[in-house]
């Protein structure tokens, strides 16, 4: 051997075996990204192999183990920029066989997903796993499960006022807003919202004693039930002039408790006129859909909507200035909203579909112009926009209205346009831009799938509903993480949300049917990068609050999605 060479090659030779071990350290994990609930029998059934190269695929059937359908894989593998993964495209749509099934590459190592099912209606049961979840979310009551998460009678002394400690309402009930125990009116008022848009789009789907809630058997869909919860507690909050309390809070957060050992002071905070309107909305909006139901809760919440509708028309401006800002010394959430004409228009087109009172259309068609058509915010606490425009498009509007019916329809469809050339730019299919993975992104994706419903509805064009069904596939588990978004929903789901009743409580897995917020890259727990990819910015951790913690909203457009492909009378057509 030439010592020469000897040594000046086995320096550059243990150089490339620490490069290459590293490199294989460091490579992207492989996997293949399912739907972890399933995929209807007759649905365009795709499934996403990750950072892997293959050429064919098997569908493996768990029962037996046997191979029940196979087929090339595409030869194409694309970059997703959000997240840097290579993906190539499963696709078995012709596959059609009900069972539970797992998907395998072909070569050596093999890459196998999890389990899925394939079946009519796969999401029924999820859609109950979801709306049963609210029933935890009570406050001031006793809770029982039929599993676990149980919690004695809590939060009964709510609550002093925050600037008059002396002074004394009684605001018992409602939902525990999120991983916390606050309570907010406008968040509420938006859930009950959407959970009552998906009772009157798709009524069939729903019905009694389908969430084994206390109420179940008394002949009232068992939704619309746990919805009267949240709106008894609403109409606690709105003061004798029509004007609603903004919030229920402690001052700032204190630690981790079962709901009931919660030791914090929660305070009635000042009104707001953001608050106002969309009590006013979800209002009039549940008194239209109660009335066959609940008579009287229906004629309260009808005379509550429009003394709170006189309030706004007496206060034309939003109050707070800008928005409802936290007192010094109060920490934890605001939602504030700088404009609350998104709101009032809400309000007004629900007023006027329960009175048919030309006043409030009046309004809503003077004022809509005002905002921007071109650029409709995907629907969350502080932006109604998408709700007021489809409850619009929805009413029985007079013929001297077609101009604005029209105006809104093609903005409603522009935006829809929009939300699909956004997607053709996503690997993994889903529907946000690169720069929307902030707090909530999930509940950000399935508001343009909301969108995308609408616009179904309006054209009959296929293409937008199922660019929706791609979202709920995202959640249900075709993502980057290999995982349900959604608790105890699909064969992997997220384990460790921040919810303190699921943690706290040493239950052996978390409340079942809580969408947690998703990847977030705009804001950082201690400083920590999760990930350079904004769509990897994940992390199943309990303590990671910017990203896995759940909301009553963000399940709220979850379960409104979920339902609509729930519909057995509403199939999907095979994408093309």
């Amino acid at each position: 051997m030439n010592r020469a060479v000897y040594f000046i090659g086995f320096p550059i030779v243990l150089y490339c075996l620490v490069f290459i071990t590293g490199c294989i350290q460091n490579s992207p994990e492989s996997f293949i990204s399912v739907n972890l609930v399933g995929y209807d029998s007759y649905s365009s059934k795709q499934a996403f192999l990750v950072n892997a190269e293959a050429e064919r695929f098997e569908v493996i059937r768990v029962e037996d183990e046997n191979v029940a359908y196979s087929g090339p894989l595409q030869t194409t593998i694309e970059l997703d920029s959000a997240t840097g993964d290579q993906l190539t495209i499963i696709d078995f749509s012709d596959f059609t066989i009900p069972g539970e099934y797992k998907i395998k590459t072909a070569g050596t190592p093999p890459v196998i997903s999890h389990t899925f099912s394939i079946k009519k209606n796969p999401y029924d049961e999820a859609l109950q796993t979801i709306l049963k979840s609210y029933y935890y979310h009570r406050c001031g009551t006793q809770v029982r499960g039929d599993q676990e998460w149980e919690y004695e009678t809590c939060h009964l002394a709510d609550a002093p006022f925050f600037d008059n400690s002396q002074q004394f309402k009684e605001v018992t009930g409602g939902w525990h807003d999120a991983g916390d125990y606050n309570k907010f009116s406008g968040n509420t008022a938006l859930s009950a919202g959407l959970l009552l848009y998906a009772y009157e789009h798709n009524p069939s789907i729903f019905g009694d004693n389908q969430l084994q809630i206390p109420e179940s058997g008394n002949g009232t869909p068992d939704i619309l039930d746990e919805i009267s919860w949240a709106m008894k507690w609403l109409l606690k909050m709105q003061r004798s002039d029509g004007a609603v309390y903004h919030k229920v809070s402690q001052k700032r957060w204190i630690g981790e408790y079962l709901p009931n050992t919660d030791p914090s002071i929660r305070y009635i905070f000042g009104i707001s006129t953001a608050a106002t309107a969309s009590f006013t909305a979800s209002s009039a909006l549940g008194s239209r859909i109660l009335a066959d139901f609940n008579p009287e809760l229906a004629q309260r919440l009808s005379g509550a909507a429009k003394n709170a509708w006189e309030f706004l028309d007496r206060n034309p401006q939003n109050y707070p200035v800008n928005g409802f800002k936290n007192p010094e010394g109060v920490t934890g959430g605001e939602y504030g909203d700088p404009s609350d004409l998104d709101e009032r228009l809400w309000a007004a087109i629900e007023l006027y579909k329960l009175t048919s009172d030309e006043r409030y259309l009046n309004y809503f068609t003077r004022h809509y112009i005002e905002l921007d058509l071109y650029n409709i915010p995907p629907i969350s606490w502080r932006d109604a926009n998408s709700l007021a425009l489809n409850a619009f498009l929805s009413a029985d509007i007079p013929d001297r209205f077609l101009g604005d019916r029209n105006r809104i329809e093609t903005a409603v469809i522009r935006h829809a346009d929009h939300i699909l050339d956004i997607q053709n730019l996503n690997r993994y299919k889903n529907l946000l831009h690169d720069s929307q993975y902030y707090w909530g992104s999930n509940s950000v994706g399935l508001a343009y799938a909301f969108d995308l419903i609408q616009a179904y509805n309006i054209t009959g064009n296929f293409n937008y509903k199922n660019s929706a069904l791609d979202q709920l596939h995202y959640v249900f588990g075709r993502n980057p993480f290999n995982l349900s978004q959604v608790t105890g929903v699909g064969t992997a789901a997220v384990k460790h949300p921040y919810h303190q009743l699921s943690e706290v409580g040493s239950f052996s897995k978390p409340v079942p049917g809580m969408l947690v917020g998703g990847p977030n890259s705009h804001l950082l727990l201690n400083d920590k990068i999760i990930s350079d990819y904004p769509g990897k910015s994940y992390e199943d951790k309990f303590k990671n609050y910017l990203v896995n913690e759940p909301a009553i909203n963000f399940t709220a457009i979850l379960a409104y999605v979920t339902s609509v492909f729930s519909a057995s009378e509403a199939p999907i057509s095979k994408q093309t």
